[in-house]
């Protein structure tokens, strides 16, 4: 059944809880709002399909959530879980609770609260379940594209730094106790290596300091602006935030969901500032009556075939389908992109792992066969 949203989309400048604006809340509950780390996509899904199969079952929500406060979502998730029955039982409507609780994102309030309005909860959270496992298994493919050459580079780095501090070091002492000229190569390792042992602690602090730099860096406002300009310019993590979007707009216009509302729901979805901003100002112009398609046009980050097909909705009325198209196209673009990222990255490794590795040894066996032949 569709779900007909009742009202426009209004930006939200106070954050509700039950009757209470932000202004009425204690100043502790509003500092814990802000520090609470979102919940994974995965444990929403499982929050989101319980739910579902016991609202289907004709339980009300005041009698489900504490149901709900099981083992299978994990102690924080279930903490929040009961945090949000209590508020439902004072009287809060289960969006106004999901809200206050700070750790689900503004796309499953938002969505959730058509859902309370138009009765029809039961759909909304089973059409969620199905939007967080696709999620899910997007980030997981993504995580484990990036992790692996992460993971084999820093190993790489480590054995260069252990073998360049413990081996090298009993190799100079006996190349200084004869006359023969070292390589280039040797001479400079020799070096790197005298310096690591000497200045480990300072090294090991610098690198310290620069990680707690970085970090902090990246979670202030700037570093998250240069963080997600840098992210649009990557093609993989370009193509997931399409597809992030695609999946989120075929979900919500499927449910009968107006685009204009569609759009503006999709700002609390998206982690990319730059994104967020774009879609803010997207949102406000489809509410002016400027087309999607023309809107779509200043994104430079919007596939092509995106912006073609929402064309093809508008002149064809059928924007949810076109969208539905969208995200099959995407879904299975992403997954041959994260396939061929790996079959390219193992040989790269490889090659550097096997460069760096000839290095260390050629560093060691020529200057020991010209002692050899001294001798």
């Amino acid at each position: 059944m569709a779900i007909k949203p009742t009202q426009k989309p209004q930006k939200q400048h106070l954050i509700r809880a039950g009757n209470r604006s932000v202004w009425q809340m204690n100043v502790s509950d509003v500092i814990l709002l802000g520090r609470k780390r979102k919940a994974p996509a995965k444990d929403l899904a499982v929050l989101c399909r319980k739910l579902a199969y016991l609202l289907v079952a004709g339980l009300p929500i005041k009698a489900a959530l504490p149901i709900l406060q099981g083992e299978s979502l994990g102690a924080s998730l279930g903490a929040a879980v009961a945090q949000v029955h209590k508020r439902v039982m004072k009287g809060d409507s289960f969006s106004d609770a999901l809200r206050m609780e700070g750790v689900f994102p503004e796309f499953m309030v938002g969505y959730i609260s058509i859902g309370e309005k138009t009765a029809q909860l039961a759909t909304v959270c089973e059409k969620l379940a199905d939007y967080y496992e696709r999620q899910a298994q997007t980030r997981q493919a993504l995580f484990a594209a990036l992790m692996y050459p992460a993971g084999v580079l820093v190993m790489m780095f480590a054995v260069v730094v252990l073998a360049m501090v413990t081996v090298l070091p009993g190799y100079a002492r006996i190349f200084e106790s004869s006359d023969i000229a070292l390589p280039a190569i040797t001479a400079v390792l020799l070096s790197m290596s005298a310096f690591l042992s000497r200045y480990a602690v300072f090294v090991l602090g610098s690198m310290l300091l620069l990680v707690v730099a970085l970090v902090a860096y990246i979670r202030s406002q700037r570093g998250k602006k240069t963080l997600a300009g840098v992210a649009l310019k990557i093609p993989l993590l370009r193509q997931a935030v399409n597809l992030q979007l695609v999946q989120a707009l075929s979900l919500l216009l499927g449910s009968g969901v107006r685009l204009s509302e569609a759009v503006f729901l999709c700002v609390g979805l998206m982690g990319n500032v730059h994104v967020k901003k774009d879609l803010q100002a997207l949102s406000k112009k489809l509410a002016e009556g400027t087309a999607f398609s023309v809107s779509l046009a200043s994104m430079q980050y919007i596939d092509p075939l995106f912006k073609d097909l929402t064309q093809v909705g508008e002149n064809t009325g059928d924007m949810p389908q076109a969208m539905e198209r969208c995200f099959d196209y995407f879904a299975a673009e992403y997954k041959h992109s994260i396939a061929r990222v790996n079959k390219l990255i193992e040989p790269i490794i490889t090659l550097i792992m096997g460069v760096l590795i000839a290095l260390v040894m050629l560093a060691v066996v020529l200057p020991t066969f010209q002692l050899a032949m001294v001798m």
